[in-house]
């Protein structure tokens, strides 16, 4: 039995609100509903009822009550014993995050914590906004860097903005205004090279925002494969500006109108069935970004 859905129990038993719970806790409001559920069917009797005010304990869990905080509550204190031993001596973190993000943020910061930490394994598995999301529902990464989205069953803790650019061959034939400030309504008239992966969502999102149907001209799995496609004269594209850095190519990057962006970020179930190591290093990268952002800047 997961003692983090009987700590949860404790606090609904508190607040008497799922949504409140859900905030104090590290959960999503709809996270919250799950794990009761799960909670429930695993030991066989309704827990909480729902009421004009909000929630309450049923009276099965209202004499289980008692019990639960004596667990959650010397389970909690042979934590705290257990990290004072070990501190941050041994553990692994597994990441999922953006390809983009693994070469421009994660370096860095994983030297540093390494530096500090030396003996926690680390491992980074890289994928796209769904691939990302699927790993952290079925567990198999501890949290993921991965951009912002309506209806996110998670937490989210944003780090960065990050503009989309128009991405055009250096000969293209173009009003001149369009070189300086690409209007995202003309995706629409020149053949368009898409992602299937990665930064799909993005671009989607963005191309969705202003009523736009781009003319596709074919789509790349790999991301990659788009920018000499469009060297070649094959297409137009929109990309991120984090994706574009360090790019060695000959192309043209303007900015669109109206600007578009994207919200980067760290997303996690929960932060109370985060390892200590996994807490350390979301708050070495929130200190290290805010850095790295403010250095550009200057």
């Amino acid at each position: 039995m997961d003692i983090n859905k009987l700590a949860l129990l404790c606090d609904v038993a508190d607040t008497n609100n799922l949504t409140l719970s859900a905030e104090r806790m590290g959960y999503t409001q709809s996270g919250v509903s799950h794990a009761i559920s799960k909670l429930e069917a695993e030991m066989g009797i309704p827990l909480i009822k729902r009421t004009k005010h909000g929630v309450e304990l049923t009276s099965e869990g209202s004499l289980l009550l008692p019990y639960i905080r004596m667990v959650v509550t010397h389970y909690q204190r042979m934590d705290d014993v257990v990290d004072s031993i070990l501190g941050l001596q041994r553990g692994s973190i597994c990441i999922g995050t953006y390809c983009s993000i693994a070469s421009q943020w994660l370096p860095e910061i994983i030297r540093k914590y390494q530096q500090l930490y030396p003996n926690i394994v680390i491992r980074i598995r890289e994928g796209g906004i769904r691939d990302i999301e699927r790993w952290l529902y079925e567990g198999s990464i501890d949290f993921g860097f991965l951009s912002w989205k309506k209806n996110q069953n998670f937490k989210f803790l944003s780090l960065a903005r990050d503009p989309l650019y128009a991405i055009l061959p250096k000969n293209s034939m173009l009003p001149e205004n369009y070189l300086e400030h690409f209007p995202i309504t003309a995706f629409a008239d020149y053949p368009f090279i898409a992602s299937e992966n990665g930064v799909d969502h993005d671009v989607n999102a963005a191309l969705e925002q202003s009523n736009v149907t781009p003319m596709t001209s074919f789509t790349c799995h790999d991301d990659h494969t788009i920018i000499p496609m469009v060297e070649k004269g094959l297409g137009f594209s929109l990309l991120p500006d984090m994706f574009l850095k360090g790019l060695d190519s000959n192309v043209l990057k303007v900015p669109v109108t109206p600007c578009s962006v994207r919200t980067l970020g760290i997303g996690i179930l929960s932060e109370r069935t985060l390892s200590t190591c996994a807490k350390a290093f979301i708050k070495l990268s929130q200190k290290m970004i805010s850095e790295m952002i403010h250095n550009e800047r200057d």
